[in-house]
């Protein structure tokens, strides 16, 4: 009688929603934050790029835009496919509403105003992200998300030079 009383109670929390293993996605919480951080930071580099390609004239930021695109897209499928290795969620696609403000932002501006704000974006937004994925890749607890945390770190540094001499360029013009 004992046994069955602790099967009906355990069948109830599980229910009930009280068990909390059950109601926990799989990974730490370190690692579900960095694998939302890391995907909105793509999406947002997309995003403003898509928009940059739509918008400037400048061919330097054109060709960083396509060059955003391209990496970002690369750092998304490592991404993705680290998730998928390690048995997590995939992050629900879209970007923070920080990062929405500042693509609102961005759409409003034309000519000048437009590149030196992108630019300006960019070096804040590659500076987090290269904090973040480079946090992660030498503490996370994923072997497979730090792998493509370690990965992406010399690629967004590589953005940051970039964007840099984007800005020295824009600022003595």
């Amino acid at each position: 009688m004992h046994k069955i009383l602790l099967l009906i109670g355990g069948a109830a929390m599980a229910w009930s929603g009280t068990g909390r293993a059950a109601d926990m996605p799989p990974g730490s919480r370190q690692t579900r934050d960095f694998v939302e951080a890391a995907a909105q930071s793509d999406a947002f580099e997309v995003l403003e790029a898509q928009t940059v390609l739509a918008t400037t004239r400048d061919p330097a930021i054109r060709a960083f835009a396509q060059r955003m695109i391209h990496d970002h897209g690369e750092t998304t499928r490592a991404l993705e496919q680290a998730v998928a290795q390690s048995g997590l969620q995939p992050p629900a696609p879209g970007i923070s509403s920080d990062q929405a403000a500042l693509l609102g932002a961005l759409q409003s501006l034309r000519g000048r105003d437009f590149d030196v704000a992108y630019v300006r974006q960019q070096v804040i937004a590659h500076s987090g992200a290269l904090a973040v994925e480079q946090l992660y890749a030498g503490s996370g607890d994923d072997p497979a998300v730090r792998q493509a945390a370690a990965a992406a770190t010399p690629i967004i540094a590589a953005h940051l030079a970039i964007v840099d001499a984007l800005r020295a360029k824009l600022d003595g013009a």
